[in-house]
This record gives C-alpha cells, structure tokens and sequence, in this order.
C-alpha cells in the first residue's frame, strides 16, 4: 500500500500519522456544532480531546509492550524505546481506550461535568475517527489479516509495509478495512440512537457492546501477533468478552431504572 504519504529528503511523512490526525480533526468537526446540547464550553472541550489523544497513545502503546513482553527478548530496552518512537505500529486499542476513559473521567470530575451525560455525546465520534485511523493502518500494513483466498483479499508490496516479509504479496483478510466498515457503522447507529429519547449512559454501554463485539469477531481473521493466547483467544478478545459483558450489565441495569 502507501505508508508514505510524504516524503521530502530524508523527511518522512506516515500516511498512519496523517489518518490518525485527520480522525481527530473530523471527530472534532463533528461534536464542536453539538455541544450546546450538553453545555460544554469549547475551551473545556478542547482540553477532554487532549486528555483523550494523550491518554490513548499512552495507554495503547503501554498494553502493546504488556502483551509483547515475551516476544521483547534480549535487548528489550532497546526494542521498547523502537516501539515508543514508531508510530506506523505498537498500539492496542483496548489500552488506549481504557487509559483515555480513565484520565476523562478524573478530568469530568475535577471539573463536575455530568459524566454520562457528556460521555454519551463524545463517544458517538469515537468510531468516527477510529474508522480513518484504521485506513491509515491499512496503508501502512499494520493489524494485517491472515491470507486468504476470497476475492477482497488484498496483497501489500511496499518493501516499507509492515507486513512481514514472507506475507509480501500473499492474498491477506483486509481486517484494517473491515475494521473501518464495522466503525462507520456504529458511528452511524450511535449517531440516529442519540437523536431519540435514551437514558443517560445508554449510549456510551451501546458504544462499548458494539465495538466489543465487532472487534471480537474481526480477531478471528487477524493475522499479525497480539500477544499469547488464552484458550485459543487473543488478548484483545478476552477483553472483548469481559467489555461486552459489563455493557449488557450496565445496559439492563439502565433499562430496569427506567422502567422504575
């Protein structure tokens, strides 16, 4: 694919920053017009944007090195300061989402935002931007998919792709691109779901069902290491279960105060 999208001299522009960057920006595009609804003041809103990108690069580069420990090996010091400084690859997305939730959450209260509330708006162009940053994984050749023989299958040729190089060229799962299907569907559903009278909360648990088990299922056709498994599943996919199950718990719990 293109893992470079600029290249001037010796300067190199990943394609992956500039997709990530451009998931932020249209994420951002797309709650300033909505926030009166929630009565966030743009200054405030600027500020819970930066907690989340530091705190998903962080936390999603911190869970990588977690679940590659094993596979560090000799000179692991060296491999992790690699790790830190690429940003073509080295994340979970798990990690991130989880650390950025946590620094929100301190951040809304320390400000005495109503946590739901402002969660259910700001979650709805999470998928949104995630769906162009996982186009940027595509063209760098991260997150690939296992081979295949399905007519969608796609082969990365770029001697820079991170593909490793026995998979050049071997029909792969597109799971970057499914992916980013999965997410502009939710996005989309989240969005209308919003529109219509829901409890506080409800949205945000919709969120974390959707993705969970959209990502559970895609892990069946990945194909670059996560880490080991455990009873035949991937790290990603035990968080998966153990997300999905809290969102149905949460989700009931909110359906049974509402009926009260």
């Amino acid at each position: 694919m293109h893992p470079v999208f600029l290249k001037i001299g010796s300067f190199e522009l990943a394609t992956y920053g500039v997709m990530t960057a451009l998931g932020y920006a249209a994420a951002a595009l797309y709650l300033l017009p909505r926030l009166k609804k929630i009565n966030l003041d743009k200054d405030t809103f600027w500020n819970l944007l930066f907690i989340a990108f530091v705190g998903a690069i962080v936390g999603a580069k911190l869970l990588f090195i977690i679940v590659s420990w094993q596979e560090l090996g000799a000179n692991f010091i060296q491999k992790i300061a690699t790790i830190l400084r690429d940003f073509r690859y080295g994340f979970v997305f798990f990690g991130g989402m989880i650390t950025a939730v946590i620094a929100l959450v301190w951040y809304m209260k320390r400000k005495k935002l109503p946590i739901s509330k402002t969660a259910d708006l700001l979650i709805i162009a999470l998928p949104l931007g995630h769906a162009l940053g996982r186009i940027g994984c595509f063209c760098a050749g991260c997150c690939y998919g296992k081979p295949t023989s399905l007519p969608w299958g796609v082969t990365f040729t770029h001697p820079q792709a991170l593909v490793p190089p026995s998979l050049l060229g071997v029909p792969l799962h597109p799971t970057q691109l499914y992916e980013c299907v999965g997410n502009l569907l939710l996005f989309t559903l989240l969005h209308f779901y919003y529109q219509r009278p829901h409890k506080e909360g409800s949205v945000l648990v919709a969120y974390i069902f959707g993705y969970s088990l959209m990502r559970f299922i895609i892990e069946f056709f990945r194909g670059d290491f996560r880490g080991d498994f455990f009873l035949g599943l991937s790290p990603s996919q035990c968080i998966s279960l153990v997300a999905a199950g809290v969102a149905l718990t949460l989700w009931f719990k909110l359906r049974t105060r509402h009926h009260a």
